[in-house]
């Protein structure tokens, strides 16, 4: 389907042809844009404002005639912006919704145009069937980056970095003389090698494609001997070396107006306690509390099956739609065709990250109050059922960011998890931004639609030389970079001074500031209700 004729002859298998185009168009925009932004991160970041600056300039609903095209308009924007210019309609909500999980199966390296013509075969029909209005071309959003004009001045990233660790591979997994195969540990992994090519590239000037025409030249033995060579070459003398059960993550330098690779190490570590005394004294003082949120929880559980009333078709009639409906005929006014009620099965598929500040300035009642609030929180969400992680951060220097794994998804709330956060202390500093991307990595691959991520802190990053406007602004680049994966945040803080530096901190999350710590386990609850309803 890569001539121009074959996708408008696959348009006019549809009843409407340019709806079909319009939604083709759109899903291989945001395709290719989302493959850009996985190759090119800075790109990337340019990409997602030049989106939002356009959605800002799309048309409003109401010069848009028919749901329809409404919908569609809906659909563009927030693929390609991540967000919509204006409040989406009632009636439009959950087609947006279903649209956008369709969607993201684009975001694949391996997609290609004619998974774009499946997806848009299913909106279509998505679209058709909820709205029966003819439909009208919306205005074109712009052309995106052509993919393949980028490839053909550098490269791709990800093919060169496939192509190198399957080489690789291929040798690796020949059987020996000796019988004995090599041992597969040592395959480089397509992430890291893709990762090496960036930076090559970015320091050296060397592009993928010279890399991949080196690759090809070259024979299977000799192709990790080469990778050490390229590594060598680009490694910063502070640029932090692999250690076994570490991540590296990148950390934005403001200074540099780009990512310093390699820059972070986090060292995941599972709390273990012994006494869960701590849980048993907060359930104890806060026993009315998680007794009313228990019985409002249980009010938010989701029915098992749901009317939507005023539907164009559906399972039964809506009888006081009908009756509107007799009423305008007789009064010769045009009545409505939404005389159907549908019957849909409604859950919630929410799965949420609380990623909890323990550095030396939460002492005293505020890491007691943090505490106390992931006893509450943790009991109302028994009650919901909501997929729940519980995580901890401090450490000192960026070689050091400590991560605690409290209570892991999979993990039940029992009384090792209880016992866990009775065990909490205060301990060193404030590196946010790398426990924000090390739980957005645990969050990228929760099947739940819904995902967020909450942090909890008592106030401003602050670790060795990370301080100030830097560490804001790296803070800040991570809650975008947990936006772009589909991640909503909501960072709660104790600082009352937080005014000052919130505001851009937290650019790409909604937030709020708790000026009484003591009221931390109460407010978390209402926050969370609102945030998920």
């Amino acid at each position: 389907m890569n001539e121009t004729s074959e996708l408008e002859h696959f348009y006019e298998l549809f009843p409407e042809p340019v709806l079909a185009k319009d939604l083709t168009t759109i899903l291989e925009d945001y395709r290719i844009n989302s493959r850009l932004q996985a190759e090119y991160p800075v790109l990337g970041e340019q990409i997602s404002e030049m989106s939002v600056h356009m959605v800002s300039k799309r048309p409003s609903l109401e010069e848009l005639a028919t749901d329809k095209r409404r919908a569609v308009e809906l659909i563009a924007q927030k693929l390609m912006a991540g967000r919509t210019k204006e409040q989406v309609p009632e009636e439009i909500e959950q087609i947006l919704d279903k649209a956008l999980s369709l969607s993201q199966t684009l975001t694949s390296p391996d997609a290609d145009v004619h998974e774009t013509a499946r997806v848009a075969a299913e909106l279509y029909f998505l679209i058709d069937v909820n709205f029966h209005e003819p439909y009208q071309s919306v205005p074109p959003f712009s052309a995106p980056l052509d993919q393949s004009q980028v490839d053909q001045t550098i490269g791709n990233f990800g093919r060169t970095a496939r192509k190198i660790t399957e080489k690789i591979e291929s040798e690796q997994t020949e059987t020996p003389k000796n019988g004995d195969k090599k041992d597969s540990a040592n395959y480089a992994s397509e992430d890291t090698v893709r990762e090496l090519l960036r930076a090559l590239y970015k320091k050296k000037g060397v592009k993928p494609r010279d890399v991949e025409s080196r690759i090809d030249a070259l024979e299977p033995n000799t192709v990790k001997d080469y990778l050490s060579d390229l590594e060598t070459s680009v490694r910063d003398e502070n640029e932090l070396q692999r250690e076994q059960d570490t991540y590296l993550y990148p950390e934005w330098g403001s200074d540099i107006g780009d990512y310093r690779v390699n820059w972070t190490r986090v060292r995941e570590r599972v709390l273990e306690g012994e006494s869960n005394n701590f849980y048993f004294d907060t359930i104890q003082k806060y026993k009315g509390l998680v007794k009313t949120i228990r019985r409002e929880f249980q009010m938010l559980r989701p029915e098992g099956l749901v009317k939507f009333k005023r539907q164009f078709d559906g399972d039964d009639i809506d009888f006081d739609a009908a009756v509107q409906f007799f009423i305008d005929k007789r009064l010769r006014l045009s009545p409505s065709e939404r005389n159907y009620v549908r019957t849909e099965k409604r859950s919630r598929d929410i799965a949420v990250a609380f990623l909890v500040d323990v550095s030396g300035s939460t002492g005293g009642a505020t890491i007691a109050c943090e505490k106390e609030a992931l006893v509450v929180m943790s009991e109302a969400l028994q009650e919901l059922g909501d997929a729940f992680a519980i995580y901890g951060f401090s450490g000192y220097g960026r070689d050091n960011v400590v991560f605690y794994n409290i209570k892991d998804f999979e993990v039940p709330y029992d009384q090792r998890v209880q016992s866990r956060i009775s065990m909490l202390t205060n301990e060193q500093s404030t590196r946010i931004a790398p426990a924000i991307r090390h739980t957005t990595t645990k969050l990228r691959i929760r099947e739940e639609k819904t995902k967020l991520l909450i942090l909890l802190s008592d106030g401003k990053p602050l670790d060795q030389e990370y301080h100030g406007d830097y560490a804001i602004e790296d803070t800040r680049m991570a809650l975008r970079e947990a936006q772009r994966y589909g991640i909503k945040s909501f960072c709660i803080t104790v600082d009352r001074e937080a005014a000052e530096y919130l505001p851009r901190m937290y650019a790409s999350s909604r937030w709020v500031v708790i000026a009484d710590v003591m009221k931390l386990p109460d407010k978390i609850t209402r926050i969370y209700r609102l945030f998920t309803t």
